[in-house]
């Protein structure tokens, strides 16, 4: 029996017996039709990839990217903005100035993506959780990376004996910076952004909280630590001790902040 006279026979047999009409296990993934501006959007980002543009470079002028794209005014415009809200281009008024390419960074991820946790009533420490889950393999694809110079220079100020550990403290930006560099490495661009976007709403939502002036001695301790073991190429003991670290970050700060935990994370 064909598909379509096959459901009009059940939606018949339904209003007959007053039993409910089963909507398709997936109805409410159905894809929407596409916006207008949301194509044009698709489209610009698609000429910025195959055109090898660069952040800082310089998209067409308004009125050569209506010519090009075909749409009116208003869709150009709002596609431009829904770009501009991910990050991925920077208006720019004023003449002479213009729009230009931006890059796609974990953070402007996280922005968009605690808009979504928020709306389904993720907590804080549904948060740390994921991260803890999450982070260690990272450090795990940092530590397996094939480009041993790289990651010698990304974790150098890191390791043991580092130039600069003799300073004596560590600021907090130095510490994102560390886990920064471990997403980096992991050399797989997927996980990369989207599990270092994770890390991205704990550093900015979470562990930024606290009333702390610079880092823990024992959490320098552990960024030297998996240093080592990254530079050194041992991807289990990376991800241990990327473990042990998160879970040591996210024990303090439930004891230090408990009525956090179970608030929904605020969005930006």
């Amino acid at each position: 029996m064909p598909l379509e006279r096959r459901a009009k026979s059940r939606k018949a047999e339904a209003l007959a017996t007053d039993a409910p009409i089963r909507k398709p296990p997936s109805f409410e993934l159905a894809r929407r039709t596409l916006k207008t501006s949301e194509s044009v959007a698709l489209e610009i980002v698609r000429n910025i990839v195959s055109q090898n543009l660069l952040p800082g470079d310089r998209l067409p002028l308004e009125s050569e990217m209506l010519v090009e794209y075909r749409v009116s005014r208003s869709s150009l415009r709002e596609a431009l903005r829904l770009l501009e809200v991910q990050g991925l281009i920077t208006i720019r008024p004023g003449p002479g100035t213009g729009t230009v390419v931006g890059k796609a960074v974990p953070g402007n991820l996280a922005r968009t993506l605690t808009l979504y946790l928020h709306m389904q009533g993720t907590n804080y420490d549904d948060i740390l959780s994921a991260w803890v889950l999450t982070e260690p393999l990272l450090a795990r694809l940092a530590a397996q990376n094939p480009d041993r110079d790289r990651v010698r220079a990304a974790m150098a100020p890191f390791v043991t004996n580092a130039t600069g550990h003799e300073h004596g403290h560590w600021e907090i930006s130095e510490g994102f910076d560390f886990h920064d560099r471990v997403a980096e490495l992991a050399n797989q661009s997927v996980l990369s952004l989207v599990l270092h976007a994770i890390g991205f709403i704990v550093g900015e939502r979470v562990l930024t909280l606290g009333q702390r002036a610079e880092l823990e001695e024992q959490i320098v301790h552990d960024h030297t630590l998996l240093a080592d073991a990254i530079v050194a190429g041992d991807s289990d003991l990376s991800a241990r001790l990327m473990t042990e670290h998160l879970e040591h970050i996210v024990r303090d700060f439930r004891a230090y902040w408990p009525q956090r935990m179970d608030e929904k994370i605020k969005s930006w």
